[in-house]
């Protein structure tokens, strides 16, 4: 039994740590997907302005949470309080298993970003996993008088205080200065038109339907198939409704909700950015109010100095231009709102355009976000307060165009 318990600690000890870096590496990330059970919560049992206010500190329930599945984990391998270790981690692991179950039962939330966007489950799968980790959790329960801590209790203590504030600073840094492994569709290195347009092969591009008819006669219904209806219409069935059964879920892109759209013109920007030849500088801020005014000021004033350096091709003629610099800053905020901001803080330098706001907060895990782009390829990218510099974008086109000419 000694060897089953072991095996129990070693495994829920190593999951733990893994499922909270994945997503203590971002974030934000798991924050959006609490705020979209928060947003099921409040449509399914009231109480509105309770997940309003849950909404409204997301960010630091994701740090939280993620951090407290990394420090039981580790607690859990060290052997550390098993006292107050397993009925916290007990506690946690029901909290998943309900959160999945909703999910999958009520198929409200289709990922329950358990692993971040390193590992995309589906939401039974989900559930089973948390079974599975309960199922662990037990026999880790029943044999805990197995366990033998690694350290004296002081020098336990001292390292759990240690890695503690390892795990909350990790995550610290990767909220502020942008996710230490990049697992997002827009990562360095990814063209975006290309992963919006690959179909992997042995996929459909699009869903696939069986169509069912919902005929009546008196009291009594039937769903048939397109096949049967004409046989069901003759022996006097009514047609009452049509249901659309999926067959075959088509393949859906990472990125499949791309969208610019300038509010002054209206005109729609996607096939400009995606088809340009140049390079492009793109502030993405999902929401202009609650961006910090210095880091705003130190973007236009990026978007300045890269504009004196490079010029300024405007973004609705600049498609056939193969060595040119177009800027954007992305928004899902109002036109008041930032028409507000860019006279209150002097932004002459950045031309707002409005942008899904899903698709920015994918992209902008901190408020806000820079991106250089070549053509439809991500150059790279930096976190609002660790902006780069004249002589940094430089080198990175420096370093393009020396690429280009080999």
């Amino acid at each position: 039994m000694k060897i089953l318990f072991v095996v129990a600690r070693v495994l829920l000890g190593v999951l733990f740590v893994f499922s909270g870096l994945v997503k203590l590496n971002d974030p934000s990330g798991f924050s959006i997907k609490l705020d979209e059970y928060f947003d099921v919560f409040s449509q399914a049992w009231g109480a509105i302005g309770f997940f309003h206010f849950l909404k409204s500190i997301s960010l630091g329930m994701s740090m939280g949470f993620c951090a407290l599945e990394v420090i039981l984990g580790l607690a859990i391998l060290l052997g550390w309080n098993f006292k107050i270790t397993l009925p916290v981690t007990g506690g946690l692991i029901l909290f998943f298993t309900f959160l999945t179950f909703y999910s999958a039962y009520y198929h409200k939330v289709t990922d329950c970003g358990c692993f971040g966007d390193f590992l995309k489950l589906k939401p039974w799968h989900s559930f089973y996993k948390d079974l599975a980790l309960m199922a662990i959790f037990l026999v880790l329960w029943k044999f805990k008088n197995y366990n033998r801590p690694f350290f004296s209790i002081p020098f336990g203590n001292r390292t759990m205080i240690l890695l503690s504030s390892l795990t909350l600073t990790f995550g610290m840094y990767c909220y502020y200065f942008l996710p230490v492994w990049d697992f997002l569709p827009y990562k360095e290195g990814n063209d975006i038109q290309k992963i919006m347009t690959h179909i992997p092969e042995g996929q459909r591009a699009t869903d696939s339907f069986d169509i069912l008819w919902v005929m009546q006669k008196g009291n009594d219904s039937v769903k048939v198939k397109t096949a049967q209806y004409a046989d069901y219409a003759a022996k006097g069935w009514q047609y009452k409704n049509r249901i659309n059964q999926l067959v075959i879920e088509g393949y859906k892109s990472p990125i499949h909700d791309f969208s610019i759209y300038n509010p002054i013109t209206s005109v729609d920007m996607k096939s400009t950015f995606l088809e340009s030849k140049g390079y492009q500088l793109v502030a993405v801020i999902p929401y202009v109010e609650k961006a910090n005014n210095q880091v705003l000021k130190d973007i236009n004033a990026l978007f300045s100095i890269v504009k004196k350096e490079y010029g300024d091709i405007k973004v609705e003629k600049q498609s056939d231009v193969s060595q040119a610099f177009a800027f954007y800053a992305l928004t899902a905020s109002s036109m008041q709102s930032f028409q507000s901001k860019q006279k209150e803080l002097g932004l002459l330098s950045m031309d707002f355009y409005l942008s899904d706001q899903k698709m920015l907060l994918t992209m902008a895990r901190y408020n806000p976000t820079i991106y250089l782009f070549h053509g439809a390829m991500i150059e790279k990218k930096w976190s609002g307060l660790w902006l780069p510099d004249l002589e940094e974008i430089s080198e990175i086109l420096q370093k393009e165009q020396n690429k280009i000419r080999s």
